[in-house]
This record gives C-alpha cells, structure tokens and sequence, in this order.
C-alpha cells in the first residue's frame, strides 16, 4: 500500500481497544507469582537457560526483580505490549518493501496487519507477563528473515556471502532462539508472502535457499545452546530432548497445529463439534478456491498445496522436534499468520472487485473475535478470581497466622459462572489451579502485606486438591489457620460478567 502508515495505524487502533485493560487490571497468572516471588534467587534465569533460552533467562531475571508487588506485575504486560506495537509497526514497514518485489496485494497487506493486532497468540503474549520477551523475540526473527530476503533479491548488486547483512542475519536468528525458539518462523514471513503473490511464476531456488538458511540458522543455534551447557554446570531440561518420530510428529502436526491454524482464530477445542468441523471446511474451501483460481493446471495447484504445507511443516519444526506435544496458542503465532495470510490471500482473488467489502468483513470478524478471546476467556475471569482470592486474605489475615490450608480450584473453574471453555494452559485456566502457584502466591500476598519476607517465609503453606480432607481441616476453625478456597469465593460471589 501506497501508505503502509496508515493500516499501521488502524491497526494499532485496534490492539488498544482489545488490550487497553492490561494497564489497570492486577492478577498474577500461573508462573507469575513464582517467578515474582522468587524474583532474587536466580531461579528465573536458571528455569529458562536449561530449555535454550539464556536470553529470556536473563531478562526475566532482570524484569522481575524491578517488580516488588503483584501490582508492578503489569509493568511487564505492558512492555509485552509495546514490543508488539514496534513489531505491528515493522510489518507494515517490511513488508511494504517486500511488496516492491512480489507484488502482493495492498488488501491482503492490510488485513495481515489487522489479524496481528487481534491473534489469539497475542493474547497469551501480552496478558501473561512470563511471555513478555516474546514480542522481541518475534522483532527479531522478522529482522532476520527480512535481512535474508534483501540480501538474495536485491537487484544490481554483485552478491557477497559475508557482508554487514550476514552478521544482521546470523545476530537476529541467534537472538531470536536464544530468546523463544518457535519465534524463528518469522524468518520465513516474507518468502511466504513470495510463495503467496507469486504461485505459479516463484523461483523455486528461492525458496530453496530460504529453507536451507533456516536450517542452517537453526543447527547453528543448537551448536552454540550444547556449547553453553558443556561449559555451564546445567543440565538440559526434558523439553529440549530431541525426536526421531517422524510419522508421529507429522500425525501430531495434521491433528492439532494445523488445525487449529484454519480455525480463524476461533479458539480450538479437540473436543467440540464445531472446532473439529470448521478446519475441515475452511481446508476444503481453500482447496476448491485455489484450483478454481487455475482450473488448467491442477498439477501445478497441487505442487503449490504441498509446497505451502511444506513451509507450514518447516514453520512449526522448532517445537515438532521436542518430545513434547503441546500445540500451545503462544507457540502457534506464525503458523497460524501464515495460514490465514493464505487464506485471505485466496478468497480476495475469488471475489476481485469486492476485495474493500471482504477485507471489512474479515477484519470486523477478527476484532470480534480477538475481543471475546482476550476480556472474556482471559482477563476478565482471571480478574475476578484474583480479586476475590486478595480480598478474602486481606480480611482474614493477621499476625497470628501461622499456617494456611489453600484449597486449589477444579481446571473448569470458570466454566459454570462464565460459561469459559478451557484451552491448553492459556484461556480460561484458573490462576490457582496448578500445584505451583498457591505457595509463591499466599507468600507474596504475606510479603505485601507485612512488608518482611522473614515472615512470609515461615508461614506453612498446606495444598489440597480434593474437599474433603480441606473441610475437615476448616471445621477444626484453628485461630492460627487461614483457609483459602477460590472455588467457593468464587460460588459465593454475586458479580458475574456481562
């Protein structure tokens, strides 16, 4: 687009209206209390160093130790946002120039950066401050690639294999790893846009020497993370083990991430008849569209099929070649951009003039969505349960505590007042609910209050999954006791969301 400032701008607009709570909601969600409790004692570093992450390890460690109170918490919420407003800013301003080269639409530009501001991914990125680094690690990444894409398409320039883009190439990839490994997709943002506005006439060396950078970049990465736990007294941790599981992952890759990444950001639940259909659908009508857009070669449709899937496989390699499958909404950003990139890329070359009125629909169908997903499956409840959790202690702490019996919340928690689904460990998820959360959380609450963490520290923290055990300790009332049950707050509360 002639003025990449101005969808820059609408944008923008549209994160604030989706985010704007962040700068005046408290809440500490999952690994926040840990990590804010435990903001001096280096085990913020340590945790994220063992998983190939030194540089988050380093600024999380840093981070929460300017923080003192679960308040200061969403400091870095809002520096989570930033970072995200400086990388909806660099797409625009990149991918613009990308467009001199490919020739994309200036629809298909905007509505990319309108599907940035209201992703799903973003929500976990911007509301839960153990993610904050993740915005840069995404700059990053988006840096790297488009240093590479510069440096094998300039036109007019005698190529040079090391040359100051080489060293921006190889110090934006390994910052980007070092710091949130399934950020790096981003490296190949722009030659998806060049798979895209291209089809039929790409250079397939291109891709080809995209693919092999990526991979190269990415060996690199796992050189230089071994090298730094040989000379460190470290062990790797479990999520950094390596699989040969080839057909598994790719069983994995079809069955969760792909589907979800069709899904429109709609949240996906395995579980529901409507997330398993839509995909199904939207694949299906992608595929129908694309070999309607070129019915004379369909050999030739198909190879760009599988070529996109190819990429979107390579995309989401940094996570498929752990152990662990768990397709999280935070490390599905670029896969899911660039699914929808495809999409939308699709259905304005199927409705030609109407492109103004599809890119309204799309982006008035993200803002929605975005919407509901962030105030209503995330911040609002988690709000609520903190809020409720505080005050209660407030009114029923005092110095003579000695012991607090903490009751943790069934995972639906939110379910029956809100109607909330649970997805994975991000939307809708009590913050109370993991086994590690009730004791850095009642400490911090104690620090806060008392202002001396020797006291914090020496009160006995008693967890109990099941009623039973945790009402029998409540009828016995001990003066020197607190019994803390969110679920029951929770029942008891009349204020419920609209």
């Amino acid at each position: 687009m002639e003025k990449p400032y101005l969808g820059f701008m609408l944008s923008a607009f549209l994160m604030l209206l989706i985010f704007f709570p962040i700068a005046n909601t408290d809440y500490a969600f999952l690994d926040e209390a840990h990590q804010l409790w435990h903001n001096r004692d280096g085990s913020d570093y340590s945790m994220f160093f063992v998983q190939g992450r030194w540089l988050t390890g380093v600024f999380l460690n840093y981070a929460y130790a300017q923080c003192q109170t679960i308040a200061q918490v969403k400091i870095l919420r809002i520096v989570s946002f930033l970072s995200w407003m400086l990388f909806l800013f660099e797409y625009f301003r990149l991918a613009h120039r990308w467009q001199k080269e490919i020739g994309f639409s200036n629809f298909l530009l905007l509505a990319g950066g309108v599907y940035i501001a209201c992703a799903p991914s973003l929500a976990v990125y911007i509301g839960w401050a153990a993610c904050f680094e993740v915005g840069i690690a995404h700059l990053l990444g988006l840096w790297s690639g488009h240093l590479f894409f510069v440096k094998f398409t300039a036109p007019g320039k005698k190529f040079q294999y090391f040359d100051w883009k080489t060293v921006g190439i190889i110090s934006c990839s390994l910052a980007c790893l070092f710091l949130y490994q399934t950020a790096f997709g981003l490296f190949l943002l722009p030659f998806v846009f060049y798979l895209i506005g291209k089809r039929a006439t790409l250079s397939s060396r291109l891709i080809r020497i995209a693919i092999g950078g990526y991979l190269a970049l990415s060996a690199l990465y796992y050189l230089f993370f071994h090298l730094s736990l040989k000379f460190s007294a470290y062990q790797p941790s479990d999520r950094t083990h390596i699989t040969i599981d080839i057909p598994g992952k790719l069983g994995f890759f079809f069955s969760a991430p792909l589907s979800q990444a069709f899904s429109f950001n709609f949240l996906y639940d395995m579980h529901g008849i409507f997330s398993q259909a839509l995909p199904i659908v939207v694949m299906i009508g992608w595929v129908a569209g694309t070999w309607f857009l070129d019915k004379t070669r369909p050999l030739r449709q198909l190879a760009f099929i599988s070529g996109f899937i190819g990429i979107c496989i390579l995309i989401y390699a940094p996570l498929m070649i752990a152990r662990e499958n768990f397709s999280s909404y935070r490390t599905m950003f670029m896969l899911n951009f660039s699914v929808t990139l495809m999409l939308l890329d699709t259905v304005l070359k199927l409705v030609n003039n109407r492109k103004p009125i599809a890119v309204s629909a799309f982006s008035l169908l993200f803002l929605v969505i975005g919407y509901f997903n962030f105030h209503h499956n995330f911040i609002n409840p988690l709000a609520k349960e903190y809020q409720l959790v505080r005050n209660y202690f407030e009114d029923h702490y005092s110095e003579n505590t000695k012991i607090v019996y903490f009751l943790r919340p069934p995972e639906n928690l939110f379910h029956k007042p809100f109607g909330i689904q649970t997805y994975k460990d991000e939307f809708g998820l009590p913050s109370t609910f993991k086994d590690w959360v009730p004791e850095p959380l009642v400490r911090q609450l104690i620090l806060e209050k008392t202002n001396s963490r020797t006291v914090a520290e020496k009160v006995k923290i008693i967890q109990f999954v099941e009623h039973s055990p945790f009402e029998q300790e409540k009828n016995l009332n001990l003066a020197d006791a607190l019994y803390l049950d969110p679920e029951s707050l929770l029942e008891k509360s009349p204020v419920r969301f609209r």
